[in-house]
């Protein structure tokens, strides 16, 4: 895979989706001329058919168009993952695996009973690797959540959309410690471990500073404080605090569970309606993949 078979595909994609706005442009004018006709505009209630006629078409057409660019949005998608995303992981991790359609398995994040699941759950661009020393797995999400209101409609609110990354812990532990940032909101309260049966209770570190920051919780204050020495405490703070602290991590069964929702879907081509600025672009990809390393350089390497 190329540069130029990346631009080949979204100069496809591009054309025809022009293509399809020309036809929905006219269709949606002469519906509106329809609409005149059938219902001659005397006054503003008059013009209420007319808007729907032009409106009905044109949400007809974004839909054909959806339709019948399906195959080249997938193409470019698939050249664009191709080219910027899978060669770059590759030159910064070890035994690759990588599928932009895949994505991380929902069960994975109900059995840590850290993260609100919602009710309706996307992920895609699932790369298992190592890098370094450290294996681990990460995918983009989306999560919604279902609002039902007295008359039966049913809306959905977005909870979370960023990232989840599980990695290989060096250290052993046989306890859970969850610390959740101030402005991570699609946690859930901390109950006890379903694995083991031990309570979770909310603990505090000496820092005034990182308990203002974390609602941090744990099943022993002994061993988590094994764990959160001065200088680790230091390093998650910086690191949570270049993401805004929206990141929730937590720590159970030698894992090291990084949720981080930034609002972001990550490994994403732009828009087709322009050629692409590959410098550009490579630096965006590169960015998305420095956030898994932060972690490993920050924390597991701690």
């Amino acid at each position: 895979m190329t540069f130029s078979d990346v631009e080949k595909a979204r100069e496809a994609y591009h054309k025809k989706t022009q293509k399809g706005w020309r036809y929905t442009a006219i269709a949606t004018i002469i519906a509106a001329a329809l609409g005149c006709i059938f219902f001659p505009v005397t006054g503003l209630f008059s013009i209420i058919p007319v808007c729907f006629f032009a409106f009905f078409a044109l949400i007809i057409g974004i839909i054909i168009i959806a339709l019948t660019t399906r195959e080249e949005a997938e193409a470019y998608r698939k050249s664009y993952k191709s080219y910027f995303v899978e060669q770059n992981l590759r030159k910064t991790f070890t035994d690759l695996t990588y599928d932009h359609q895949k994505g991380l398995d929902k069960s994975l994040l109900r059995q840590t009973g850290m993260v609100n699941t919602g009710d309706a759950y996307v992920s895609n661009d699932l790369t298992v690797a190592r890098y370094r020393t450290t294996k681990f797995i990460q995918a983009d999400a989306t999560i919604q959540e279902a609002h039902t209101d007295s008359d039966g409609n049913t809306t959905y609110t977005i909870i979370f959309r960023g990232r989840f990354m599980f990695f290989e812990f060096p250290k052993k532990f046989d306890y859970k410690l969850e610390l959740i940032g101030k402005k991570f909101y699609s946690y859930l309260i901390p109950k006890k471990d379903a694995k083991t049966g031990r309570k979770m209770q909310k603990i505090s570190t000496e820092s005034t500073d990182f308990n203002r920051n974390f609602k941090i919780y744990g099943q022993d204050g002994f061993e988590s404080f094994y764990l959160l020495d001065p200088a680790m405490i230091d390093k998650i703070d910086r690191l949570a605090a270049r993401y805004g602290y929206k990141v929730l991590l937590g720590f159970i069964d030698n894992t090291l569970l990084v949720a981080l929702d930034d609002g972001k879907d990550s490994f994403e081509p732009p828009k087709a309606n322009k050629p692409i600025d590959e410098s550009a672009e490579l630096a965006k990809i590169n960015t998305d993949i420095r956030v898994i390393t932060d972690f490993v350089d920050e924390i597991i390497a701690h």
